[in-house]
Order: C-alpha cells, then structure tokens, then sequence
C-alpha cells in the first residue's frame, strides 16, 4: 500500500512512512536546546509566583496581627505553643490570629500542613513531617516584658518595640522562636539540637519578612546564617532588608 505524499515525508522501502533516523536525532536536538533555554526562565517564572503569593500571606498575617493587637491592648499574640490548648483554638499564634485572616475553622489534622491553603501556608515549601506542622511560619518571641506572674507574660508588648520598621516579626521557618535561634538552617534539620537553626531560606536563598510595621521585605540569606539582629525589639534599621 502506498502511502499518500501529502501524509508522509520519507517512502520506504517497506510501504510505512516515518522519519529518517538521522530526522529523529536532529527534531531531538532542537527539543533539547529549547528546553534548556526556556526551563530556567520557567522555573525563575514560578519561583517569583509563589514569593509573590508568600509576600501576600504575610501582608495579610500582618494586618491580622494589628487587628489582633487593636483589640487585646496592643499585644501581639505570643508565640509560645500551648500544650495545654485546643488544637484549631487556642493551642499556638496561629489559631489566635486564624478569625483575622480567613482561616477560622479550616485547620484540619489530617492535611500537611494543618492550616493547609491558608495565609499559613507558603507554596515553595514541600509537605513535608518535620517541616510542615501547624503551618510554614514562625512568629518571633521579640522578649517577654511582663513578671512571670502576669497571664500575658509571653505576648509581646507592640508599645516597647523601638523601632517596628526594623524589628522583623513573622517568616518562613520550622515553628515559633526566639530571635537568638533565628538562624538560616536546612530543610527538615532536626531543629531541637545545638545549633537551633529554626528559619527557612525558601525563596531564592532567601527569606521573606513580616515586620512590626507591617511591611514585607526579602532578605539574602545562606544556610548558617544568623539573622537574630532583625529579629529584636530594638533593632536598628542597619539590619532591615
């Protein structure tokens, strides 16, 4: 049977039509060089999406945290986890703050992480056990200025922050921490040893910060890096961005 020209491109000796080997290695090799060429560009592509959708979780905890602070006598929520609260309620910052920023009601025990598809959760961070817990954000334990004996003695006090267009809040990282284990460490460390390296440089070997004013900066950051100097209440604009 012969194959129609208009259908085919090479007649072989067999009656099927096909490509020439030589035809195949050439479409191959353009195929290859095209996809090295635009890959980068994609993968750039996303990596700013999901910054940009990282930046807008933390404009949104941001405001959620002045809201939360209007209304409980300038006090930030603290970040220290409740064991002894309930899960979705009262247990971590995070349920504290969940009727302020639309996620009221959607944590789930069964998703990864447990405020899935919420302003908690950050999409250049894979589900992940040790990662990715009650959501993919830390708030910072700024200091504790009330005496032992006050209820509210780990909530931070926004009156005493010296500077809050310097003083960084809330970003990406293992869970709540103080500013002296605000250090850059891998994907899934087991954080709870020496060095206590608690943030997450997710984004373009860097971090994206929510700070006191409300603002959201991005910060190079490498592996072993110490960023505590952000993370204070009285840090200086030499550390900002």
């Amino acid at each position: 049977m012969r194959c129609m020209k208009k259908r085919c491109i090479i007649l072989y000796t067999s009656g099927r039509c096909g490509f020439a080997l030589a035809e195949l290695l050439v479409i191959i090799s353009i195929t290859a060089l095209l996809s090295a060429m635009f890959l980068p560009a994609f993968v750039r592509n996303r990596e700013k999406v999901e910054q940009s959708t990282c930046i807008n979780n933390l404009k949104q905890i941001g405001i959620a945290l002045k809201m939360y602070a209007q209304d409980y006598d300038e006090f930030f929520p603290t970040p220290i986890y409740n064991a002894s609260g309930t899960a979705g309620s009262n247990r971590s910052w995070e349920d504290l703050l969940a009727g302020y920023c639309d996620a009221k009601g959607k944590y789930n025990t069964n998703t990864n992480p447990k405020y899935a598809n919420t302003v908690y959760d950050c999409p250049s961070l894979d589900p992940s056990s040790v990662e990715r817990t009650i959501g993919d954000y830390g708030l910072c334990q700024l200091f504790a200025p009330l005496p032992a004996s006050d209820p509210r003695r780990n909530f931070i006090d926004t009156r005493n922050i010296k500077n809050p267009a310097a003083a960084g809040a809330v970003t990406e990282a293992r869970g709540s921490f103080a500013y002296t284990a605000a250090k850059i460490g891998a994907v899934d460390e087991q954080w709870v040893s020496s060095p206590y390296r608690f943030l997450r440089n997710a984004h373009s070997e860097g971090i994206n910060i929510l700070y006191c004013d409300g603002h959201v900066g991005w910060k190079r950051a490498v592996i072993g890096d110490d960023l505590q100097a952000v993370f204070r209440y009285d840090a200086k604009c030499l550390y900002c961005g």
